[in-house]
C-alpha cells in the first residue's frame, strides 16, 4: 500500500512538473514569480529568500565594490611603480655615495701621502745648515717652497730666510702670511 501511495505520489509530482514546465513556456502562468510569491508568504522561508528588488541593488552595490577595487587596484599599480622607482633612485644615490667616499679616501690617502712627504722634506731641511737649505729652497717650485717652510719652527725659518736674497725672502714671507 505504502509503494502505491509513493508511486501516485511521485507520479502527481512529475506531472505537476511538467504541466507547470508546459504553462511557464506558454506564458500562461510565471512559475518563478509564483514560486517567489508563495515562499515570501511562507513565514519561514520568506527569511531565506531575496527580492528581485533586493538583488538588483546588491548587484548595484557590488557592480560599485568592483569599480572601487578597480580603482584602488590601479593606485596600488602607480603606488609600487612609484615606490620601484625611487628604489632605483635610491639604488643610484647608494652607488654616487659609495662612489664619493671611494674618492675621499682616495683624496685622504694621497693628502696622507703628500703630508708625510712633505714633512719628511721638511725634517731633512732642519738637518741642514741654514744657507745651503736657503740654496736648495730657491731652486723649488715657488708653493712647495712655501709649504716646506712653513712647517718648520719660525728660528729654523727664519735662519734660511736670512741667507736668502731679500726680495725672494719677503715673496715667501708675504706668502707664508697668507697660509
Amino acid at each position: 500500500m505504502i509503494k502505491k501511495i509513493l508511486f501516485f505520489l511521485v507520479l502527481f509530482l512529475i506531472l505537476f512538473v511538467m504541466l507547470s514546465w508546459s504553462f511557464n513556456a506558454l506564458g500562461i502562468i510565471d512559475i518563478k514569480a509564483t514560486v517567489s510569491n508563495l515562499a515570501n508568504s511562507t513565514p519561514v522561508v520568506q527569511d531565506y529568500i531575496i527580492t528581485r528588488q533586493e538583488l538588483d541593488s546588491l548587484e548595484e552595490e557590488n557592480a560599485s565594490l568592483k569599480n572601487t577595487i578597480s580603482k584602488k587596484d590601479s593606485q596600488i599599480a602607480e603606488l609600487e611603480a612609484q615606490i620601484e622607482n625611487l628604489k632605483e633612485e635610491l639604488a643610484q644615490r647608494d652607488k654616487l655615495i659609495a662612489d664619493l667616499e671611494s674618492d675621499y679616501e682616495a683624496l685622504n690617502t694621497e693628502e696622507q701621502n703628500r703630508e708625510a712627504r712633505l714633512e719628511k722634506i721638511a725634517n731633512i731641511y732642519r738637518q741642514m745648515e741654514p744657507e745651503a737649505a736657503a740654496a736648495v729652497i730657491q731652486e723649488l717650485e715657488n708653493n712647495l717652497a712655501v709649504e716646506v717652510l712653513s712647517r718648520l719652527d719660525d728660528e729654523q725659518a727664519a735662519s734660511i730666510l736670512e741667507s736668502m736674497p731679500q726680495q725672494q725672502a719677503a715673496q715667501f714671507i708675504s706668502r707664508l702670511g697668507l697660509e
